[in-house]
């Protein structure tokens, strides 16, 4: 993270202050991003894979963010940020441009909390990210956000969201005591006389307490489909209680569309080690009413080389039972396949540097 002041972003901001209308009085911008890129190697039932990923410890972007003070403790801010691949030069958008998936939202916030508007994490995605010792990323990620698949756009396929477009959420200020908490609506934006009218809706929940070495949190949310059959619920719970010597914690996370529901329980931990971090999971998931389960395995090691820059290294196994055929992918490679009842596997080395 870095306060600009180059010269070149000083030319920016004088033209867009020159413009009708444009806010002079910015306290704040800054510029920050993740660079992450590794070499993968992911196994299936029989094909295998290796190349080069992107985001194994933490998801490459580029953002850039400002706050302005109105005065009577009101603040106004900005945040755009946008998610890349560095194994190819390619931003998110068609065509490899830069796109503003990540984030994109105004703000307002004081002492009643804060109302943000745009692009942003769903409330149900963040606990998965948070009670994860591998925050989702890389061979070692949690599944537990993805169960149902990769997440759709108000169809009958996929999983419930990880970011969100044209939401409204309301955060609780930070002085409750350790509470914490948001709520969070979404339009679909289609016609109220369509008889889909509620395709791409989003309503969610979450709310936590924070305080000393324990961190809790649940939170639950809905996302309307293209009929009241396709409509998909997504429900989870984290826990954790820092040691010092390790934190251990636990994820539970539900998703369900129709008559079909997979559950997640993950048991995980974080160790500082020397300069750096050990990191392990087990999570076992569950299909009702089938054998369609699997179970998945990772350990890790983040060695700290400076406050920005980590080189990690991490491996994971998965396991299906008879009726599922899970595959172990990674940004930037695409998971191998396997069969029903077949093992996946993946070995990824890296180096993640903050900015």
């Amino acid at each position: 993270m870095k306060t600009i002041h180059t010269p070149m972003l000083g030319v920016a901001l004088a033209c867009l202050a020159s413009l009708p209308g444009a806010a002079s009085a910015q306290s704040k911008v800054e510029i920050f991003g993740v660079v992450d890129v590794g070499v993968t190697h992911l196994n299936g039932s029989g094909p295998s894979k290796t190349g080069l990923s992107t985001g194994g410890a933490n998801i490459s972007r580029i953002g850039f963010r400002g706050t302005e003070e109105l005065g009577g403790g009101l603040r106004a801010g900005f945040w755009l940020e946008a998610g890349m691949d560095v194994d190819s030069g390619s931003g998110k958008a068609s065509g490899g441009g830069l796109s503003f998936n990540r984030r994109s939202t105004v703000s307002l916030s004081g002492d009643f909390g804060e109302v943000r508007l745009g692009r942003d994490d769903s409330a149900t995605f963040l606990s998965t990210l948070i009670f994860d010792p591998f925050l989702t990323n890389g061979v070692g990620g949690t599944m537990g956000f993805t169960m149902l698949g990769i997440p759709g756009t108000g169809t009958a396929t996929g999983g419930a969201p990880i970011q969100i477009s044209n939401a409204v959420s309301y955060f609780l200020p930070q002085n409750l005591g350790g509470f914490y908490g948001q709520v969070q609506v979404a339009m679909g934006e289609q016609a109220r006389s369509a008889p889909n009218k509620n395709q791409g809706d989003y309503r969610g929940l979450r709310f936590g307490y924070r305080q000393g070495p324990f961190n809790g949190a649940l939170a639950t949310g809905k996302f309307y489909g293209d009929s009241d059959a396709t409509n998909l619920t997504a429900s989870n719970v984290g826990l954790s209680w820092d040691f010092g010597v390790a934190k251990p914690m636990l994820l539970w996370a539900s998703e369900k569309r129709g008559a079909l529901k997979v559950t997640a329980l993950q048991l995980g931990v974080t160790a500082p080690v020397g300069m750096g971090e050990f990191k392990a999971s087990y999570g076992h998931y569950n299909t009702d009413g089938s054998n369609a389960d699997w179970n998945k395995i990772s350990v890790g090691y983040g060695h700290n080389l400076s406050k920005r820059t980590q080189v990690y290294g991490t491996v994971a196994f998965l396991k299906n039972k008879d009726g599922a055929a899970k595959s172990i992918g990674v940004q930037g490679l695409s998971a191998p396949g396997t069969t029903l009842g077949g093992r996946s596997s993946g070995f990824e080395v890296g180096v993640r540097h903050f900015f």
